[in-house]
């Protein structure tokens, strides 16, 4: 089953946008970055990564293990 995606925005009121995405495992949620920018006419100041991030590695080495235990 697919993780549902969800993209959680934040507007302080000094007019700061914060943005996390959840259920984006990989670079893909740098494609929302993107979006993002677009949308509201705005530049990315800073960036980190999720734990969700890194969650495809993990799948993709345990993915290539079981695929090598097969032969």
């Amino acid at each position: 089953m697919t993780e549902k995606v969800q993209l959680h925005v934040r507007i302080a009121s000094d007019g700061t946008v914060t943005a996390e995405t959840k259920g984006v495992v990989g670079s893909a949620c740098l494609d929302y970055v993107a979006v993002l920018e677009d949308l509201l006419a705005a530049t990315t100041v800073d960036s980190g990564y999720t734990a969700d991030y890194s969650r495809t590695a993990a799948r993709q080495d345990m993915e290539d293990r079981n695929e090598l235990r097969q032969y």
